[in-house]
């Protein structure tokens, strides 16, 4: 494991996705008294907007979010469940998490979650994102989907989305090209002390980060026919590597 990213550690081995000591259990007096306790969504989302009307999703293809809509979910503090039924939706290019109190509530009602290594969202029935600070601190930190909870190691990954702005036609038989996001993601294994280790883009320099087990991960890799830059594929490797 050769490139290291130092973030302070959340301990996942500890049983953190195993909250249920609290549950709102859809009482909406409860809910709103949650969701009115969050940050107000601010200009912060707006300015990270890229020049164009999010709204307008005839204006662009590919999504800014983890999913183009809101979908329910659960928010965990440590053990406690705080608020179930919730609509919650990841907005990569502001990297916040925005929750408003359910599916039919107003988007302009929706507010960022308190950034928090304590605090965990779980979207839908798998979708789980964790708040991870950089050198001890909330700035600089970021939201990771948790994708495998390993013995040893575990596996993250970084929503990111790649811009591509909106190009006018330049001839009379050209057609006007829409605003882009497309996925980026980038994964990391995170060992149980909390040290981030990014896996390269390449097929091939992904086997590396293996150190000494390379060889074993490649045999493994090429007998089943996995594709590397397959998330699916990578899931079930690294979830062999982990159980070795």
């Amino acid at each position: 494991m050769r490139k290291k990213i130092a973030i302070l550690t959340i301990f996942l081995s500890c049983g953190l996705f195993q909250a249920t000591s609290q549950n709102f259990g859809g009482d909406p007096t409860q809910l709103r008294a949650f969701t009115n306790s969050l940050h107000q969504v601010d200009e912060f989302i707006k300015r990270q907007n890229m020049g164009i009307d999010l709204d307008d999703t005839e204006s662009y293809t590919g999504t800014p979010y983890n999913h183009p809509s809101y979908l329910p979910g659960n928010v965990y503090k440590g053990k406690e469940l705080l608020a179930t039924n919730v609509a919650l939706r990841y907005n990569a290019l502001a990297d916040e998490m925005e929750v408003k109190e359910s599916l039919d509530s107003s988007d302009d009602d929706a507010k960022a979650l308190t950034k928090s290594p304590d605090i965990y969202v779980k979207i839908g029935s798998k979708d789980i994102f964790v708040f991870v600070p950089y050198d001890g601190g909330i700035e600089g930190g970021g939201y990771f989907q948790v994708l495998l909870e390993g013995n040893k190691v575990d596996l993250f990954k970084k929503v990111k989305k790649e811009f591509s702005a909106a190009k006018p036609a330049n001839t009379s038989i050209t057609r006007d090209i829409p605003a882009k996001f497309s996925d980026k993601p980038v994964y990391y294994l995170v060992d149980k002390e909390g040290k981030f280790f990014e896996l390269p883009s390449n097929r091939k320099k992904k086997l590396k980060v293996f150190a000494e087990n390379e060889k074993m991960m490649k045999n493994y890799v090429n007998s089943n026919n996995l594709d590397l830059n397959d998330e699916k594929d990578l899931i079930r490797a690294i979830r062999h590597y982990d159980g070795v």
